[in-house]
């Protein structure tokens, strides 16, 4: 995939601005969108352009999604990847395997407080591990820097796939009945 934040003329950054985001992809939208264009081969070239630009301002909305591309950015686009590169904070995946069974336990039960109490514990996490990532990205790029952005976005990765798996408010009191 081509530069992301080339394509919607941003700068490589991890931290972004949502508004000025969505503003620049409504423009660039606006200015190569195929109905704009009675040539057949320019409605073509315009839905390419469209595509590609669709699916930057998706890679720019998701926060794992970003912080990846910049990190490849940042390698010059070379696959560095390591064995390492797998690797996970200490201690998460015992912290999840507990938060787990006692999600688990609630739900059956039907303690909805309980419930609620492990997915912001998910939440906070999440919040840790994006602030982590958005201060690693602020110091100079380097190998070291990008094992420790790397370690924290496998970190995140979990947790969002543990916050995908949470039952909803609604799900969690009709498994209880």
């Amino acid at each position: 995939m081509q530069d992301p934040f080339a394509l919607l003329g941003i700068e490589p950054m991890f931290n972004l601005d949502r508004q000025d985001l969505e503003a620049r992809f409504l423009a660039a939208s606006a200015r190569c969108h195929p109905d704009r264009f009675t040539d057949p081969l320019d409605q073509a070239d315009a839905a390419e352009r469209m595509s590609q630009l669709t699916q930057a301002h998706r890679v720019l909305r998701d926060d794992e999604r970003r912080a990846r591309a910049l990190l490849a950015l940042r390698q010059d686009g070379a696959d560095r990847s390591t064995d390492e590169d797998q690797a996970l904070p200490p201690d998460l995946l015992m912290e999840m395997m507990e938060v787990r069974e006692a999600m688990d336990d609630a739900v059956s039960l039907g303690d909805q407080p309980a419930v609620e109490k492990h997915r912001a514990w998910a939440q906070e996490k999440r919040t840790g591990y994006l602030a982590a990532i958005g201060k690693l990205f602020d110091q100079e790029p380097g190998d070291a820097n990008a094992a420790a952005i790397q370690l924290q976005l496998n970190g995140l990765r979990y947790i969002e796939r543990m916050l995908e798996q949470m039952p909803a408010v609604d799900d969690a009191s009709a498994d209880s009945k």
